[in-house]
């Protein structure tokens, strides 16, 4: 049986292994990370409204709608992920383990 993980101790582990994907050694996006991101943002819709118009019946397409929903919200939990800092990830510490 398994120990469980503090949820400290797993947004740390997450935060670190997305940082490698993306980041240097300081923490700051490599050029590769900043591509990826670039063209994640225009995929997710990450800048724009996630509301779709159907071309043909001119009224909102609610699955693509959510589709689209779906996409942003990945890449908004990419860039938090990211962009934690180390006092929000000490915060967990405070908290039960789950």
């Amino acid at each position: 049986m398994r120990a469980p993980v503090s949820r400290f101790l797993r947004f740390w582990n997450r935060r670190e292994q997305y940082r490698r994907c993306f980041c240097d050694e300081r923490g700051k996006l490599t050029p590769a990370g900043e591509a990826v991101l670039a063209d994640l943002a225009q995929f997710c819709r990450a800048n724009q409204s996630t509301v779709i118009t159907s071309p043909v019946q001119r009224t909102i397409d609610p699955l693509a709608t959510m589709v689209a929903e779906g996409r942003r919200e990945v890449f908004v939990r990419l860039i938090q992920i990211l962009g934690m800092d180390d006092e929000q990830l000490n915060s967990l510490k405070d908290e039960a383990p789950e």
